[in-house]
Formats: structure tokens, sequence, C-alpha cells
């Protein structure tokens, strides 16, 4: 047997508004007429039947109760995302229509559905469509059961309770001519579009089975009275809880419980369809991946009540972007899907959706700039199946959240990249923990003397198989997946290590260690480097943290917080690659650092580029003005370390001065510096004249 196919409609917004309704005048006059006829059918076949639906026995007073009570809470099923709801009252009001009269079976159909319909907004035509549709099945069992039973209008239809097969085949016809109506008046009404998915399931046929079967059981036990009637009521609704209580753990299943959107889950379920269903290998659809860049910095700093109301005000902004035959859903976390069947349409999509995120959201009083990235993968050239199509976009979202704030479709290139980051991402986590990160150190002179002032520690991965993996390779995957703290913890704890060994052998360099741009907005980094100086009994003076322009422009408010504690520490504070970003000097003064260090893009080639070397000498101006000390990165020759002693530049570093080496290596530079002063001739100074 062939499983029953289920369509989940999705609550939350609507992937695109319902836009002005086209008028379509001859067949809303038709289905308002045929509502209109519905309802005074009632009074019609009472009439007929002589036999009004206040004029009843005890029995069809029960049935009408049960009716009116289930109908109050319908389940639904849906076939092809326009079903609509199914009561659990159908074989209840079957078995009414079998024993009579059929006005009351028409009276409590109309009203629970008359009554839902105003309560949800619905317009007069919609009303009346409604309750229309409502009582066709209603009228088309009657007609049926009268059909082939042969009875003659007035009293009960059913006297025989062996003829229950007619009450069967009388059941199935009015279910099957009420989804008819439903589905014709979908196609003639206008209505918003819904986000379907299916789910392959065999729920929904079980309980239309059952609520099909119990129509003849509740007619048999007409024989025992109302008091066997409640009877079989148990059974019946525990079949019926059952399957409810089933379809809303397959809803559960499949959507996400914070926007409404679909899941992961159903949104490679639906792929897989849509894969399945395209006719040429030309046609298929356009899949991207949306990511918001910084969400964890809103959730950190604003709390997740915050971040979590701002998901739902990304997924209205995505809905209102995509078509309306698009499917959007929640992937996890702050990274959204959606499915474009027209693949032409998906990189345009993207662009609007990168400019959509441009805008500020707001969250009650608050204003938040998430900017996002978006890939996009193109099936079937891109992947065949779902699982495929989705990795390829997510291999394009990396290659967009390398700028950020872009949009970047697959290219196969890329992936062989992105299989070697997946495998270094996952071997960074166990890097951390198993010791294999180690760090060399950069000196920095001074460069009128050469006398060694301070160390830039570096950190290193040894990987087990791969050997030296770079820097270059590795801390971009440490920022972007959250580990970038745990890097930098085992860093400042062995570059305060060695500071700690330096001072011992009777040396009082400077070491400046690294931060990431997230870590400068959290407000547990102070108490973390208090915890390294007083476990290595180092003078905060010794350690210079190092912040990017990137970092002060992110968020200003909390780096100056997070710096200001940082200084009261004793440390010192330097901008690093001072020129590359997009500080201003009011964040200078506000954040009141203690150093510049000038990007190497600057000063190598300074002495040969006189644009480079007038730069270079108005920032170093300009920071001992300011009060501040200045360090010049990309020193390569012995020309640039003397036009920057010139130009009074406080100390250098590059590869002139000394490539990155060992806490040893530095070490024996040291000591080699330092012997190398003692054997130098002390000046000699003339004798002042008498």
């Amino acid at each position: 047997m062939r499983r029953s196919t289920l369509a989940l409609a999705v609550p939350g917004p609507a992937l695109r508004g319902p836009g002005p309704r086209p008028r379509i005048p001859l067949a809303l006059d038709v289905l308002a007429a045929a509502a209109a006829a519905g309802v005074l059918a009632v009074a019609v076949v009472s009439a007929l039947q002589g036999a009004p639906p206040w004029r009843v026995s005890s029995f069809a007073l029960v049935l009408a109760l049960v009716v009116l009570v289930a109908e109050s809470r319908p389940v639904t099923r849906r076939t092809s995302g326009r079903g609509g709801p199914l009561p659990v009252s159908w074989g209840f009001l079957v078995a009414l229509v079998a024993l009579g009269p059929v006005s009351l079976a028409l009276l409590v159909r109309a009203v629970p559905t008359l009554v839902r319909q105003v309560r949800r907004g619905a317009g007069p035509q919609a009303v009346l469509v409604a309750v229309g549709t409502s009582l066709v099945g209603v009228l088309v069992c009657a007609v049926v059961l009268d059909a082939l039973l042969g009875t003659a209008a007035g009293g009960p239809v059913l006297r025989d309770p062996t003829d229950w097969p007619a009450v069967l085949v009388a059941g199935t016809a009015g279910l099957l001519a009420q989804a008819l109506a439903r589905s014709a008046s979908w196609r003639v009404v206008v209505r918003p579009p819904r986000r379907v998915v299916r789910t392959g399931s065999a729920s929904g046929l079980l309980l239309t089975l059952a609520v099909l079967a119990s129509a003849p059981v509740v007619v048999v036990s007409a024989e025992g009275g109302a008091g066997l009637l409640l009877l079989v009521c148990v059974p019946l609704s525990v079949v019926l809880v059952s399957a409810a209580v089933a379809r809303r753990h397959e809803r559960r299943a499949l959507v996400d419980d914070l926007t409404g959107l679909p899941n992961r889950g159903a949104f490679l379920a639906a792929t897989a369809r849509h894969l399945r269903g395209e006719p040429g290998p030309e046609l298929g659809p356009g899949l991207l991946v949306v990511d918001l860049d910084h969400f964890k910095d809103v959730n950190d700093t604003l709390g997740h009540p915050v971040g979590d109301a701002l998901l739902r005000e990304v997924a209205d902004r995505l809905a209102a972007q995509a078509p309306a035959d698009a499917l959007l859903a929640r992937l996890g976390g702050d990274e959204f899907g959606l499915l474009v069947p027209d693949r032409l349409e998906a990189e345009g999509l993207a662009l609007a959706v990168v400019e959509e995120m441009s805008r500020p959201l707001r969250v009650g009083e608050l204003q938040v700039l998430l900017p996002a990235s978006v890939g996009v993968a193109l099936a079937p050239h891109h992947g065949a199946d779902a699982a495929s199509l989705l990795r390829s976009a997510d291999v394009a979202l990396y290659q967009a959240k390398q700028v950020r704030g872009r949009a970047c479709t697959y290219a196969g290139r890329c992936d062989v990249n992105s299989v070697e980051r997946l495998r270094l991402l996952g071997d960074l986590a166990r890097a951390v923990d198993r010791g294999e990160l180690f760090v060399h150190y950069q000196p920095q002179v001074e460069p009128g003397t050469g006398a060694v002032v301070g160390a830039e520690a570096l950190v290193r991965w040894r990987h087990p198989e791969l050997g030296p993996v770079g820097p270059d390779r590795f801390i971009p995957l440490a920022e972007q997946s959250g580990l970038v703290a745990g890097v930098t913890t085992v860093v400042l704890d062995r570059a305060l290590a060695d500071a700690a060994s330096w001072r011992a052998a009777g040396f009082t360099p400077t070491v400046s260690v690294n931060l990431s741009a997230r870590l400068l907005t959290d407000h547990d980094l102070p108490a973390l480097v208090a915890a390294g100086l007083r476990r290595h009994a180092v003078p905060a003076g010794d350690l210079v943290l190092e912040i990017t322009e990137t970092g002060i422009v992110s968020d200003p408010e909390r780096a100056r917080v997070v710096v200001h504690r940082l200084r009261a520490l004793g440390c010192s504070v330097a901008v690093d690659d001072y020129g590359t970003g997009q500080a201003s000097l009011a964040h200078l003064v506000d954040l009141e650092v203690d150093e510049l260090k000038i990007d190497r893009s600057f000063v190598t080639g300074m002495t040969r580029d006189r644009a480079r070397a007038v730069i270079v000498g108005s920032t170093v101006q300009m920071a001992r003005d300011l009060g501040l000390r200045v360090v010049a990165e990309g020193v390569t020759d012995a020309p640039t370390q003397q036009a920057l002693a010139a130009l009074g530049c406080h100390s250098a570093q590059g590869e002139h001065v000394g490539g990155p080496m060992t806490a040893a290596a530095v070490l024996d530079l040291l000591r080699a510096r330092r012997a190398a002063a003692a054997a130098r001739p002390a000046p000699v100074t003339a004798p002042r004249p008498e």
C-alpha cells in the first residue's frame, strides 16, 4: 500500500503578503450562491422531513452535542497543502444524518464553521464559501444514503442496523465531496501563500479510516440508547487523541519552535522532493544559505531574549524578500535556508537579502545592525541531491564570510579548500586541549641602538599529520568558530610564562599578545589577564595587549569598557595594523590606548616611496604629540631602520630586526645584545676649554 502524504502548513509570516486580490466576480457569485443555498437547505430539509431540528430524540441530541464539542477544536489533515480541517466528529455527523434529522446535522456542521471564520476575522465572501463547502459533505452523504436504501423523506433514514455498509459508503462519499469542494474553493478564492512541508506518514490515513469506521458503530449503538453511545466514544476518543498527538509530534519534528519556520530536516526533505520532480538538467532550483554576521556578539551583549526577537524579525524580512513559491527555513542558530524553484532568481535574491540586511533591525527601542552573508548553490551543477547542494551553498557561504556582508555563488575551485577547512576546524578544537599550539616571538628593537625592548607573541600549530600549519590558515577558523578564546588563553599563558623566565634571567622586555575583536567585547577578559599575571608573577607593565581597528569599530562602547579595565590592571594597549582599518582619531582618544603599530604596508619600501615616507612620518609625529609609543612593522633593511630612528619611532620589528624565534632564542638574543653593548667603547668626551 502506498503511504499517504501529509502536508504540514507551517505557521508564521507568509513568504509574501497576499497583495491585491484579483476580482473573479462570476466565480465568487456562484460560490456565494452555493453557500446561501446550503444554509437554506436546513430549513428546506426540515420542512420535507417534518422534523425540525428542535424536535429530536435524546440520542440525536447527544450526537449533536458530541459534534459541537469536537468541532470546536478540529484535528486537521492537509492534502497538497490545501486541505482543511477533518473534524474528529465526522463519524458522529454521518450517524446523525443516518438516524435523522438531516436538518440537525446541517445545523451543527454550519454553526461551528461560521464561528471559526468570524473569530479569524474572515470577510463575508470567505465566510460564505467556508460554510457552503462544509455543508456539501453532509448533503452528499444524505443523498447517497437515501439512494442506497431507497427510503422516503421524513423520519430517520436508517431503520435497520444491518444496513451499516450503506452508512460507510455514504460517509466516504460525503468526505470526498467535501474535499473536492474545499479544493475548488482554494482554486477560486485568493489566499495568502503558505509554506508547506510534506512528510510521508501513515497517520493521516489511519485517522481518516478511524473517523469513517466510527459512523456505522455509532449507528448500531443507537439500539442501546444514549448511554451506550458514551461508551462507544471512549475507544474512539483514544484513537483520535493518539492520532492528534502523533500529528503534533510530527509537526514539532519539522518546525522550528522560535520562528515557526521549517527546520533543517524539513528543508532537506522538501529540497530532495523538488530535485526528484525536476524534468530536465537545466531546470534545477537555487539554494541559498543566509548567515548573520556577529550574531554571537549580540547574544553576549544584549542577551538571548533580544537575540530571539531579532531572529524572528530576520525571518520576517527574509519572508518578505522571497518569491511566493520559495521555501524559507531556519537551519539552526543564525542560519536560514531559502529554496528558490527558479534558479535564475537565486543570485538576484541573494543580493537583495544582503542589501535588506544592511538596514538596522528594530527590537523595542533598540536598533541593531546585523549584516548577512549569503552562499548560493544552483542545481544540478552544484549538487544533484539535497545534501550535496546544501554543502555547496555552505562552501560558498564560507567564501562570502571572508569579506562579510556579501553574496557568493559556489565555485568548484573552493571545494578543496572547504574540505581542508572543515578538517582543520575539527582538529583545531582538539589541538587546544592536546598542547599542539606553541608560541614563537618576533623581537622589537630600538631603531637607533638595536637594543631589544620587546617581543610579539605569534601562535603556531604543529599538526600531528600535516606538520606546521600557518596562522593564516587556522586563525580565521578560530575567529569564525568561537575557538579563538581558547587559542588566546593558550598564547597568553605561554607568553607570560616565557616573560617570567626572561625576567628571572635579568631581562625585562615587554611581551605583546594579540586579542581577537570578539574578545575585546568580553567583560571576562580583564579577569583572565589578571589571573595570568598573578600566576606567573609578571608585572602588568610587561604585558602589551594588541587590538585591531576592526575590534574598535565593531562595538566601541563595550571596547571602551574592556580597554579601561585592562589599563587599570597596568597593562598597555596597542592598536595593531594601524592605518588599514576604519578607526577614527576619536576612537583612539576615547579608548586611551598606549601604542600604535604602523602596518607593514606603509613601512616596507618607505625609503623608496615618498608617499609611504610621508604617511609614516606624520603618523609618528601625531602619536608622539598624543603621548603614544610607536612601533613600526615590516622593517626589511637597514636604511628603513635608520629612517625610523631619524623620525623618532620608538620600536621596530621585521625581517631585518629578526624573524619569529623560540623563547630560548629570544633569551640568547637579549644576552648577545647586552654583551655587544658592554663591549662597545664608551664615547669620548672632549675636555672643556679652560
